[in-house]
């Protein structure tokens, strides 16, 4: 187990005797993206905001590095191979929890169909503290129709029960509070979206070359970038089919696929590029972190994620906290695109998904700018981490000390 102290910072008002939660998630090694971002991050916002921040989480070292918050006291189990098959079992880890929380005002999962979620209830349980559950789009239509015999075991082994002990659901849209309560799960729900950061201008490489120089054919070209996990949800066989179409239009661009393959997704979305013959205009970077992920932001001219299915879509976030305007399809939560005039959000079929991308495609540069700086507006006003954790620590205090429901529940 490792540990990481709190560490008091300008942001963290003072308190006498700061309420210890807990944040339980299976992974956060880097590579996974996702919750590994958005949860660490949840945490730490939590504690400059002066909660004492405590997360628990699973180790698999073959997957790199973990995201590691500061001022958040971290609780890491090494995962041997067998318990990351068997979707992170770990009974000594679970164990561990249960003795954990019995320091923990609450305790919040983040997750389904997972053995740490199991261990959260359990500790919920024992300790008789609120347990807040965060399906993270674990409940959606799309991802209910993958692994079912798997999720179908979970469900009657544990997943079922968890849900129903719930003390209350966070959620990230409305679709997801419809998934929700579809369940017939009547416990209240706070419909709370994750944060995103937001990037230093002085941070951000005012040249691309940090990408240039290890794939020269971006140089000189304007960007399509598509930046997550390279995978069947996101619907990048429907993205390349229509982009063979595309670039006899738009010669001069490049399509970018940047994100980790950890179900062995790109040697079949590589032999489509072949069957296509669209090696020119399509490059895999892998996944990409620090200045290389920021240079790909800030110099992409337009962003593309035509999931099939999203609890949220935090890469929407990401892009346009840059200034790039988005393509998505309504398999996200991202109506705004389109009202606050800062990209598209097209039924998940091929003509409309083609028919954003050619539009944005034809802006000029300056319209694109426009679109990207009402996006920015955008995340700074609703999706800023501090706001984020604020209205989540509401919610937290209201389980707790009761009082006026937070304006962030619904029906």
């Amino acid at each position: 187990m490792t540990s990481t102290p709190l560490v008091p910072t300008e942001a963290t008002p003072s308190r006498a005797s700061p309420l210890q939660v807990c944040q339980v998630v299976a992974l956060i090694n880097a590579v996974t993206g996702g919750p590994a971002y958005s949860v660490t991050q949840l945490a730490q916002f939590l504690g400059y905001g002066g909660w004492d921040s405590h997360l628990f989480t699973l180790n698999y070292p073959k997957l790199g590095p973990q995201v590691i918050p500061a001022g958040v006291t971290v609780h890491s189990y090494d995962t041997p191979l067998v318990g990351r098959l068997l979707r992170g079992w770990h009974p000594s880890a679970g164990r561990a929890l249960i003795h954990l929380a019995q320091d923990m005002a609450l305790i919040h999962n983040h997750g389904l169909w997972m053995f740490p979620n199991l261990y959260a209830r359990r500790a919920a349980t024992r300790r008789g503290c609120p347990l807040v559950i965060s399906p993270r789009g674990m409940l959606e239509t799309w991802s209910l129709g993958r692994s079912r015999l798997r999720k179908a075991l979970a469900w009657y082994g544990y997943e079922r029960e968890n849900l129903a002990c719930a003390t209350l659901f966070h959620v990230t849209s409305e679709a997801e509070a419809q998934s929700v309560r579809d369940l017939g799960l009547k416990q209240p729900i706070a419909l709370i979206p994750n944060g995103v950061d937001l990037p230093d201008p002085s941070q951000i490489p005012p040249k691309p070359d940090c990408l240039t120089a290890r794939f020269p054919q971006l140089a000189g070209r304007p960007w399509l970038l598509f930046l997550s996990r390279l995978h069947p949800k996101k619907g990048l066989d429907t993205l390349l089919a229509v982009w063979a179409g595309l670039v006899k239009r738009f010669p001069d661009w490049h399509l970018i696929l940047a994100g980790p393959d950890l179900v062995g997704y790109q040697p079949q979305l590589e032999r489509q590029v072949q069957q296509l013959n669209l090696g020119e205009w399509v490059t895999f970077t892998g996944p990409l972190s620090g200045d290389d992920k920021a240079a790909a932001l800030a110099h992409a001219r337009l962003f593309v994620l035509p999931s099939h299915s999203e609890n949220f879509g935090i890469a929407v976030a990401e892009a346009l906290a840059y200034g790039v305007p988005v393509v998505t399809t309504r398999g996200t939560p991202w109506a705004e695109l389109e009202t606050h005039g800062c990209g598209w959000w097209v039924e998940n079929r091929p003509a409309d998904l083609e028919a954003a991308l050619a539009a944005g495609l034809a802006l000029s540069d300056s319209e694109r700018q426009t679109m990207g700086a009402q996006g920015k507006q955008l995340v700074h006003n609703r999706y800023g981490w501090p706001v984020i954790a604020q209205q989540m620590g509401e919610v937290y205090t209201w389980l707790l000390q009761g009082g006026r429901p937070p304006a962030c529940l619904v029906a």
